[in-house]
């Protein structure tokens, strides 16, 4: 039996880059599709480094499953509410770039998809960001992969020592990490899908389910990550 072929889109990214790293142990041949070189050597890990902007004449090696967490870094307040000189570039990145991979991998005989997004994404929401997130899950949605895994997380934590590693010290990645410490016990019920997920747990996860066959349209968000993980 030939090994399995999996492509990562932004492997260098905050959570890619955490995916990668599980990814890697699993015997697999993974391809990764980014714009700069990671600094994970593995005979397992072939890189793709391309231009994004030139993604209509990207040409793919066969695969079988892509992970896509690309993100433009937006400042924690630019997620409630992103000022119009960056609604391009975030709209080019998360929806474009995305889609656009999305429907490649398709060609080069993906069957299955596994996509982060965001929770609260919807195409009615009054945040650009969640709106523009919630449209591109629902053209994924229409793309003919056998599985769709859509991953809804809240605040990524674990960023601090990320963001130190990369000598780019920000207070409201601190700020965030404090006030999710605090205020995560007290939303339950309803309120509990909004709550953080660290970024270590959230990648095993999305691996875990990206073994295992669900064929159709799966959600999954905070209750989901720490069950049983």
């Amino acid at each position: 039996m030939s090994k399995k072929v999996s492509l990562i889109a932004g492997s260098t990214g905050f959570l890619g880059s955490k995916i990668l790293n599980y990814l890697q142990e699993e015997d697999q041949k993974i391809y990764c599709l980014s714009r700069k070189k990671n600094k994970i050597n593995s005979i397992n890990i072939e890189e793709i480094i391309i231009d994004f902007d030139d993604l209509d004449n990207l040409e793919l090696p066969k695969i079988d499953h892509v992970y896509l967490c690309l993100g433009y870094e937006l400042r924690a307040w630019e997620l409630i509410i992103m000022p119009d000189k960056l609604k391009k570039s975030f709209y080019k990145v998360d929806y474009e770039y995305t889609l656009n991979i999305a429907k490649k991998s398709l060609d080069a005989g993906a069957k299955s998809i596994s996509l982060v997004s965001a929770i609260g994404a919807n195409i009615k929401s009054e945040s650009f960001y969640l709106k523009v997130k919630g449209e591109l899950e629902e053209e994924i949605k229409k793309l003919g992969f056998e599985t769709i895994n859509i991953f809804q997380p809240g605040h990524l934590a674990g960023r601090i020592n990320w963001q130190r590693e990369k000598n780019d010290p920000r207070m409201d990645v601190f700020a965030f990490e404090i006030a999710s410490i605090f205020f995560d016990p007290f939303m339950i019920s309803g309120l509990r899908k909004f709550r953080s997920i660290n970024a270590e747990r959230l990648a095993k996860f999305i691996i875990k389910k990206s073994k295992e066959k669900h064929n159709g349209i799966n959600y999954m968000s905070y209750n989901d990550f720490t069950y049983d993980n």
